[in-house]
Order: C-alpha cells, then structure tokens, then sequence
C-alpha cells in the first residue's frame, strides 16, 4: 500500500499558538524565507506551555516534517521539541522528540505515522511543542509537511483505526467485568461483540492463579506456554549483551607492536590501480605490512596458528562448529593455507600449507568461500590481482572445492566464465543452499583486462552454480532495468535456509554508496526491496561489514569496523536487524576498549552457529584472533517461576502474622526453605538479597487491612446513592459568604455544574439495610488476597504477545471524580 500511494506536500494552517513577540507572527513559518530574518516564529521567552498547532486540510498520512533555518545558525533555534498529532485537538499523540543542530541546513524528520500494530495513524492537527533553544528564546522559521492524503487511503485508515479503538475500548470493559466478577455481564459483552478478551491458555492460567489460587497448576500453565512457544516474542525483544572472550591470540610481540602504532610508511599505491577493500582499506594511512618471517616468527604457522592477515575467509560448518580460515594477504604477498578451528578445544589444525603444491588454488585475497554441511566440502571462487598480475594466464575465473574428509582440493572449473559463469571477480559474496545443492554468486568488481575497463568499472550479476550437473545459470544481469538490486561491492548477501531467500543489502556501485535492502526468493525468483533509500556519497576509507544470520530467531547480525583518520583510531559497531519487526537495534560500540574487550579492526570475517544463537568474528588485521558472542539475554523463565512461588509463600505467611498459633507459619517457612529454593538463581546477588528477607515476613507486624476495589451489588449501588445524597455541605459555603460581606479583592473559584442526588427508591424484595455494605473479615481478607493475584497476573502478562493478553490499563483510571 505504501508505494500505489505517493508522498505530496501537505498544505495546513496555523490553527493555534501560545504566543508570539512583534512582527514575528506563526504565519511566517508557511513561507521558507532564508535570507529575511523576520520570516520566523518567534518568542521572546522559554517559560514552559509554549507551541504552535497546525491543522491540515485534510486528514493525512504525515510522514515527515521538514525545519527551514536562516542563513546562519541562530541562538534561538530549537534544541529540543516534541511534536504532537491526531484527529482531535485534545487527543494528541506523541510523533517525535528530537532537537535540530546548531547550524543553517534545513532538517528532516520522520514522524511516526504508524501505530505498533502497522495501522496507519491519521492525524488533522500538528502540535509543536518548544523544550529548549541553544538560547534565551525560540524560533521556527519554517516548517513543510510531507505525507499522504489520498482519501481513499484515509477513509481506510480512518475506519481501520476507529474498529481498532472499539476493539480495544471492549477489550478494556471485559477486563473490567472479570476483575470484579460480572460474570453475566462479561460473557453477554464478548459474546454480542465478537471480542476476545485474551488467548486460551492465559484464560487458563487467570483461571488457575487468580480464581483458584493454585500456584502448583499456574506454574505449570506456564510451562506449558514456554513449550509451545508462547514467549518467543518477549524473549524476541530482550536486549542483547554481547560479551567478549578471546579463543586465540596474537603472540605478545605483534599484539605490542599493533598497540603501539608503531609501523613503517606503507609502500606507494600504483597509478590507475584498482583497490580491494579487504586488502588496501586505506593506502594513504600508516597501515603497515606484515612481513612473512615476522608472521613465522611471532604468531605464524611455526607456533600452530595462522599469522595476521586481511582479505582472507572464515566460514562455519554449522553441524559441528567448526570454524575454516582459507587465504588472505598478510601486507607483503597472497597465501594459500587452510586452517581449521575446533570452538569446543579451541584449537588451530593446519590442513594445508600452501594448497597450489597438493591441487588446490594459487595464494589469493579477496576471494569468497561457502561450506556444504552436508557433504562437507568448501568452495572457493574470486581472487585480486595486482596490475603487474593481469596477464592472460592469470585472469581465468577458477572454482575450487577441497573436501573436508578426505582432505583433497579438485579443481571444478578452471574459468568459469567460458561455461556462462562469471567472470574473474573480487570483492563479491557467496552462500550456498545446501539442500538443492546450489552456490550463489553476487556482486563483485570484474577484474579488468584493458584500460576502458578500468575507468568503467564493470560489476559482475547474480549466478546460480549448480553442484550436481555442475552447470552456471545466469539470474540477474548487471545494468539491469529490472526491480532488483543492481550489482555492486562492499555489500552482504546472506542465506536463509527456512524462508529460502537471500538477503543483500548495502554496498558500493559507481563512488555511491547503497542504502537498501533486498529479498529475493531463490525458488520462484521473486525480488522485493525491504528498503530503498537515497544513495549517499561513499562511507569514509576503512569502512568495512561483516554480516551473519541466525535462521532460528529471524534475526541479522552485522559488525561493522570504522577506521576515522582525524583522531587515528578505529570503531566497531554491532548490529541485530530483525526479519519479523524490521527494527535495527544496536548492542556494541567501543567507545572505550577494556582489557577485556579485542583492539578494534575493520576487515574481518565473521561466522555464525545459529544452533547455540552465538556468532563469532575473527579478524587477523589489527589483532589478534577473538570471538564475540551475541546473547546474554535475561534468564526470564528462572525468575517467573520464582515470582510464582513467592506469591505461594506470603499468602500463608500473611495468615500466620494475622494468627501466631495457626499453622500456616510452620507452612511457609517449609516452602520457603524448600520448594522456593531450589527455584533461587544463586549466582544473582539481587535474588539472594529478597530470598533472606522473605524470612522475616513470618515475624513482621500484620499489615494493616486496605480497601480494595469491590464489585457493585443492588444493595451497594443503593448504599453508595445514600450515602453522597447525605454528604453535609460543602465546607467553602461559609467563605464564600464571607468574601461577598467584605471587601476582599479575592473572588472565588466559580462552581461546577453538579446534579442535586434524590433518594434511592427502596427495593420491597431485598431483605436488609441499604447502608449495611461492609462484609465480614474473611471476605474483606479474600477479595484482598485476590486482588494480590490480579497484579501477579498482571505481571506475567507482559512475558506473552499483547494481543493473547488483557490490555494495559484500567478503565477506573478514566473517571475524573
């Protein structure tokens, strides 16, 4: 729906304002007047209450708001505003909190015009409300609207919004009724309206915990709802804490010369050469080359792990988490060993010194692996060359395999291009799907054979390889006119083996940096774009990422290495991108490097288990060899049981401070010391704080009885009538007439409109006294253990999906007495 509909500059006025100083009326923000200094909205005063409102013509879809500035940056922009919208004035929501810079370029915001659920959020009014300035007063100069208006797309929205209110103000009321047990009431509701108040399992566990008070059957509901994967989505939005621990180091002399900075000038970069980001990120910079004997003599294959290097391949196999290292350049030439890396001893086996001398291919950088699981074999495709390199014998696009259990390399093609592959590429991507067999090739710089190419950069397209008839099928061209994503470097592809598609997103194409994202289904051979933005110049020298995909939890992780030359250092940042919400989150930047922490670098290669949720990087470039690993999530389900049974435990441990001779004591504390400790997580010293004082509430003083909120009988609507009919007068009566007989220059407030009460008419066939609607302690202490529940319920509520629970909220909150 979002592209058939076209985003238009949206017309408004200025409907209401606070105030303004002069000439600088709030009309002036409609005219985008740079160069005229009166052409602005302006208040000579930061006191709070300060805004602006506009009303649209029409009710829209806003997306964005857009600030004109002055020339110059000016004292009284805003540094900080929140913007409000909706349909009706004095129902607003918030769109955006955010603050403009202190500078004269025009700003954009993105408004959110969704709700959480994906609806479209119409709005008729805009409210801008002033926080801060970077100084004594504010100042608007202009302000552009963009969004949609068609009235088709509104009518739509405007009903799907309105049927979505009502659902919810009937989901509000039926919460209401159960919680004061109108059963009749509740079941006539939702059985006319249609509306579910919750899923059937948390009809289960209401009905458990709060009803009944078995604490024994709730625990196991839950459980059960664990199992059927009930809080995937609360475990989905829990933050990652990603922790770091080394698996293989760099011997202490190259790990002291990288920290150092101490390097040799790099050699000069050649005229009309082409540059792979893997091996030369940035050659005007310090980055100095490794020379071979150093890598042999402090932390080469003499010491039984591989030496640092850039340009080279890290890849999985996922079935045993075994971790291959195939290549690279270590700064002076190419190599060609092949390495393996047990993450469960954590150790590195050289299975190939130098794979040109046992069949296998030449030293090489820049080239790309994939690994079959199933058959357990590698393939390798793709290599860089230098301009004295590209002779006629070197430019032939070979593919190799090396198979893991009988530890041969076969050559499959020795140049692909001359059976409808690609041609000789670097700086491209690989994966493989390993249940049809098939290798995707993507993207990647064509090495060039002649000087037109190299002032035309020429990309390579989308391949198909297909292992068993071992045959090359041509996808997607390069300069295509199709609706798929053009070729390019630099980028990430990656493959999800449930949803068979792959991914691609990012990259370089002509100096132009890339922001999109792209499925395309290797099945059917649809293409979709997730995401299409403007392209923006090239990321700074040194820019690399690195991406790994985790199928079971939807979710893309990208470490991303920077290297800023104004103050010499180089940042990593992690990303997790989510298939299921399309939200990025980020969960690291080294800000600051702890001991504990790897040195940053910025050409890596990255690996990914999906079974144990891990990924691990390993960079040979600025450090030695580490791994990062993604998780960390809450241990939710330890600490709910636990919840769970202190609930259990205090309601008998209220009984026994109410009653010292009841044997409820003896009860508790059996529990405490039993059924709730082994539930305890020992290691949390927070848990362990709570659990020594559990204890003392056996001995603590009874609390006092509280009023609690109580269901309406004919009899209790008859008492409450009587009651505020009897209220005595209202004690400001006799100041009043005070004020009227003096002259104090103080007037009253005026009074609200009130209704005079009349007297309840009696009911004949209700026996008792209408004022009689206190209960006995026994009921007043159930309601009250009840109640207790409702908020544990309410507590377990936020582990499921919104939807499969009461909504958030209470409708007494609502009445304004």
């Amino acid at each position: 729906m979002d592209e058939k509909y076209e985003t238009v500059k949206l017309c408004y006025t200025i409907h209401k304002y606070s105030s303004y100083s002069a000439n600088y009326i709030p009309e002036n923000i409609m005219v985008n007047n740079p160069y005229d200094q009166l052409s602005r909205w302006f208040i000579d005063s930061t006191t709070p209450s300060q805004f602006i409102m506009l009303k649209l013509k029409t009710p829209s879809i806003v997306e964005s708001i857009k600030f004109g500035k002055y020339i110059k940056a000016h004292v009284s922009d805003l540094k900080k505003f929140q913007i409000f919208g909706g349909t009706d004035e004095n129902n607003l929501s918030l769109l955006l909190s955010a603050g403009l810079k202190k500078d004269s370029a025009p700003e954009t915001f993105r408004l959110r015009h969704k709700t959480v659920e994906g609806l479209y959020l119409p709005v008729q009014y805009i409210k801008i409300v002033p926080l801060q300035s970077w100084g004594p007063a504010y100042t608007i100069w202009y302000v552009e609207l963009q969004g949609k208006n068609h009235e088709d797309l509104i009518n739509y929205a405007m009903e799907t919004i309105n049927l979505r209110k009502e659902e919810e103000a009937i989901r509000m009321v039926l919460k209401h009724l159960r919680r004061r047990r109108y059963k009749d009431a509740f079941e006539a509701l939702s059985r006319e309206s249609g509306v579910i108040l919750e899923g059937p399992l948390q009809t289960r566990l209401w009905n458990a915990l709060v009803e009944n008070g078995d604490y024994k059957l709730a625990e196991e509901i839950f459980d059960e709802g664990v199992a059927e994967g009930e809080l995937d989505w609360y475990m989905s939005w829990q933050p990652y804490t990603p922790s770091w621990r080394q698996m293989s180091a760099c011997s202490s002399q190259v790990e002291d010369r990288l920290w150092s900075g101490d390097s040799p000038p790099p050699p000069p970069a050649r005229e009309h050469d082409l540059l792979c980001t893997d091996r030369d990120p940035r050659p005007d910079t310090s980055e100095a080359p490794v020379s071979s004997a150093e890598i042999d003599e402090h932390s080469g294959a003499s010491c039984g792990t591989p030496g640092p290097r850039g340009g080279h391949q890290l890849f999985v196999d996922s079935t045993t988490g075994t971790l291959y290292l195939f290549g690279g350049w270590n700064g002076t030439e190419d190599l060609d060993d092949l390495w393996s890396f047990c993450t469960r001893t954590e150790r590195w086996t050289l299975l190939c010194r130098h794979s040109v001398l046992e069949g296998g291919p030449s030293p090489r950088s820049c080239h790309k692996c994939v690994f079959d699981p199933v058959h357990r074999r590698l393939y390798t495709l793709g290599r860089y060359l230098d301009n004295a390199q590209r002779v006629a014998s070197n430019m032939m696009s070979d593919l190799y395999m090396y198979d893991v259990v009988t530890c041969e390399w076969s050559l499959l093609c020795s140049d692909t291009a001359s059976v409808g592959g690609p041609r000789l590429v670097f700086d491209h991507q690989m994966c493989i799907d390993p249940d049809t067999q098939t290798i995707y090739v993507f993207g990647g710089r064509v090495l060039p054979v002649n000087t037109d190419e190299v002032v035309i950069p020429q990309y390579s397209g989308l391949y198909a390889y297909h292992i068993t008839t071992n045959t090359w099928q041509l996808l997607l061209p390069d300069n295509h006119k199709l609706n798929a994503p053009q070729p390019r470097v630099s980028h990430s592809m990656l493959f999800h083996p449930v949803q068979r598609r792959l991914y691609i997103f990012a990259g370089q194409r002509h100096k132009a940096q890339l922001v999109d994202l792209w499925w395309w289904d290797v099945g059917s051979g649809a293409c979709k774009a997730m995401c299409r933005g403007a392209v923006a110049p090239p990321p700074a020298a040194g820019f690399t990422q690195r991406a790994t995909i985790d199928p079971d939890t939807d979710e893309i992780f990208v470490l991303s290495g920077m290297s800023k030359e104004s103050d010499k250092r180089v940042y990593n940042t992690l990303w997790v991108f989510s298939l299921r919400r399309l939200t990025w989150t980020g969960i690291y930047r080294n800000d600051s490097v702890a001991p504990s922490e790897p040195r940053p670098r910025f050409i890596t290669c990255s690996a990914a288990t999906p079974a144990s949720s891990r990924a691990r990087a390993c960079g040979w470039t600025t450090c030695g060899r580490c791994a990062w690993r993604a998780g960390g999530r809450a241990a939710w389900r330890g600490r709910r049981r636990a919840a769970l049974r202190v609930a259990r435990y205090r309601e008998p441990a209220a009984r026994a401070r109410r009653d010292p001779a009841h044997a409820a004591a003896a009860q508790a504390l059996h529990y405490l010391r039993n059924d709730l400790h082994e539930v305890l997580d020992h290691s949390d010293p927070v848990q362990v704080s709570r659990f020594q004082k559990l204890a003392t509430e056996l001995f603590a003083s009874p609390e006092p009885q509280k009023a609690t909120a109580r269901a309406l009988s004919p009899r209790r609507a008859r008492a409450l009538a009587r009651r505020y009919h009897t209220l005595p007068e209202p004690g400001d009566l006799a100041y009043a007439l005070a004020t009227v007989l003096t002259a104090n220059d103080r007037l009253p407030e005026p009074t609200e409109p009130f209704e005079e009460m009349l007297q309840p008419t009696p009911d004949t066939w209700d026996i008792g006294t209408d004022d009689d609607i206190t209960q006995d302690d026994s009921e007043t202490e159930a309601w009250s253990d009840r109640t207790k529940r409702i908020k544990l319920y309410d507590s377990l509520c936020q582990y499921f999906r919104p939807s499969r629970v009461p909504p958030y909220g209470d409708v007494t909150t609502l009445i304004t007495l």
